[in-house]
């Protein structure tokens, strides 16, 4: 299915959550739109050097809110509902991107529901005192799943304050076990 495609500095994982400051008359075109028609739009990473600046892959998100700041910009909060492949991306006539998306199963960990927390309940209750720590945070997930490792391992891939270019390393070409022991080790360094 054809759908608009919003590159940005960001990166997000199926489940996450997300709040986009939206400004561009291009990008709140794409969210009426999306609105209008109830179709959604993907959200993948700003990459300087691909055609049109898309990655391959991205994930599709529903928007499920929407509000204004003190400067009357529209803020949407966007779900991330699945990954998606990202083909033939064409430009329109007000330089909105626009491409095919297939369904994909990446990151390959992150498809296994039966992930439990088990030794590595540092890692969850790391996370759970990050979101109470944080309202907004809070407030931005309507739906948590403190029970599943790969998603907690998914949003503190979201959350760390590391490289867009060292989170995808993690989470698309790196073993759960791995990508675990790197978390074990910053979030115990950070939280003990």
């Amino acid at each position: 299915m054809k759908r608009a495609i919003f590159p940005l500095p960001i990166f997000i994982l199926p489940e996450g959550y997300t709040r986009l400051r939206i400004f561009e008359p291009r990008y709140l075109n794409m969210v009426k739109t999306a609105l209008k028609n109830n179709t959604g739009f993907v959200l993948c990473t700003f990459e300087h050097d691909t055609p049109f600046n898309i990655s391959a892959q991205g994930c599709f998100v529903d928007i499920i809110d929407f509000d204004q700041d003190d400067n009357d910009m529209l803020l949407i909060d966007v779900f991330a509902s699945k990954s998606v492949q990202i083909n033939d991306v064409y430009q329109d006539e007000e330089e909105l991107r626009h491409g095919l998306i297939s369904d994909c199963k990446t990151p390959y960990w992150y498809s296994d529901k039966n992930k439990q927390v088990g030794e590595h309940f540092l890692l969850h209750d790391a996370l759970r005192n990050v979101f109470y720590g944080n309202p907004e945070l809070s407030l931005l997930y309507k739906t948590t799943n403190f029970n599943n490792l790969a998603w907690i391992a998914a949003r503190w891939l979201e959350l760390l304050p590391i490289s867009i270019e060292k989170k995808q390393q993690l989470a698309f070409e790196t073993n759960f076990d791995n990508l675990l022991n790197f978390l074990h080790t910053v979030i115990n360094n950070e939280f003990a």
